[in-house]
């Protein structure tokens, strides 16, 4: 009997472990980019989906340092040192201003599991962008983040932020303002659960590298009041994080933590009575191989060198398996499922240098059918910035469409005019 309680409680407790979040997916115009791809995570499997730990900490920029327990982590962390969310990872998505952003929430980082977040972390959900001069070079964590989107407990249908994210299995969907100038952004979505308040406030935080073709030549100009510190845009005490979501009733209204919301909005200059057109600029950094034959989030497989004897075929069949254990090394939690597929190339040569057939690669060049988690179910519309109206990447204002109360004060937008723009989209990462 006192065995039985004690493999009882021991599955409470896992369940209980495993009743957290990560950010794993970003869609772009509903297009999905790839498990892992552009997207800052915690590398270790085992920790990936826990809380951040301390509100001054930097993980609160892009997520929570990884301890190294495992070979593959350690490997990892050897050749990227620091912590998992102030690394730049290889790939940067490209993305039109205005484009609809989705991101995906698991509880189970590489879905072998269903669920996003277990039903028990109800609270606000935020997005913040930050611009950034170089992904690898720019800090996360400190200054320039400001809020483009939030929600917190929604009185008409008694459900917070957390709650409908559930119901739409995971996905949260924004807009980018029209009106953010071309460059390289952090974008970053936030979840805050409130179980355990105000004693263990629980936020989950990822960033995603994005690169803006702008829809504005305006620059970027946000208020003093608008742009945060991460960490430092919240702190203990306060009642965003202090908030009893048991005693909702008597505690509304609720605002989410962070500053009010600010979403750039902007009439773009004209040319005798016409409209300019949306500025072009050329992505330079985090781009995907235009020769990359598969992806697996950050990593991506390249031909191995032509060979006509013998030992040029063994040869390229140790630099396809040295591909390999790169994959490996650099897999997120998301998984490794595409590093297995490049493996069956590799035996591929392997198996024709073992034969004789010493002319090769097989099949040169041949894009590999990657492995990818199913979308868990339909993306969602984008939510509704208070004061303003998203559809198509035009902005219009609209005072009865107030999603939230923005942060510790009531958010508010630029009362500009805006004016309908034309978009030069780039496409999506493959």
């Amino acid at each position: 009997m006192h065995l039985q309680l004690s493999f009882t409680l021991v599955g409470v407790l896992v369940s209980a472990a495993r009743a957290h979040t990560i950010f794993t997916t970003l869609f772009i115009n509903d297009v999905n980019q790839g498990d892992g791809t552009c997207v800052r995570m915690p590398m270790d499997s085992d920790t990936c989906t826990n809380p951040i730990a301390g509100l001054q900490s930097e993980d609160m920029a892009c997520g929570e340092y990884s301890p190294s327990n495992s070979f593959r982590t350690l490997t990892f962390s050897l050749l990227l040192p620091g912590r998992d969310g102030q690394k730049a990872v290889a790939f940067t998505c490209p993305a039109p201003a205005g484009a609809k952003l989705t991101f995906e929430f698991r509880e189970w980082a590489d879905a072998s599991n269903p669920g996003s977040i277990d039903k028990s972390h109800a609270g606000p959900c935020s997005v913040y962008l930050k611009r950034v001069s170089n992904m690898a070079t720019t800090a996360a964590a400190g200054a320039g983040w400001f809020k483009i989107w939030d929600s917190g407990y929604d009185a008409n249908s008694g459900k917070w932020c957390t709650e409908k994210l559930i119901a739409d299995n995971g996905l949260l969907s924004v807009n980018l303002p029209t009106a953010l100038p071309a460059g390289y952004y952090l974008v970053r979505p936030e979840l805050l659960a409130l179980q355990d308040a105000p004693d263990d406030p629980q936020f989950y935080v990822g960033c995603a590298q994005l690169f803006v073709s702008g829809g504005s030549v305006d620059t970027l100009d946000v208020p003093t009041d608008r742009e945060v510190s991460i960490p430092g845009h919240v702190s203990s005490g306060q009642k965003s994080v202090t908030f009893n979501i048991y005693n909702s009733p008597l505690a509304l209204p609720y605002s989410p933590p962070g500053p009010a919301v600010f979403f750039p909005t902007s009439s773009p200059p004209r040319i005798r009575g016409r409209q300019r057109r949306a500025t072009t600029t050329v992505q330079t950094q985090g781009l995907i191989p235009t020769n990359c034959l598969l992806k697996n989030a950050n990593w991506c497989g390249r031909e191995v060198a032509r060979y006509t004897d013998e030992s040029g075929c063994w040869a390229a069949s140790e630099a396809c398996y040295t591909q390999q254990a790169d994959c490996y090394a650099q897999a997120p939690p998301t998984g490794d499922a595409n590093c297995e597929v490049w493996g069956l190339k590799c035996e591929g040569i392997q198996e024709a240098c073992g034969s004789g057939a010493w002319t090769g690669p097989p099949d040169a060049g041949k894009v590999l059918a990657a492995v990818q988690a199913d979308v868990p179910g339909v993306i969602p519309e984008a939510g509704a910035v208070a004061g303003i109206v998203v559809t198509g990447g035009v902005e219009s204002g609209d005072s009865e469409n107030d999603a939230s109360g923005g942060g510790e004060e009531s958010a508010s937008t630029s009362s500009e005019a805006p004016v309908a723009s034309t978009i030069v989209v780039s496409p999506g990462c493959a």
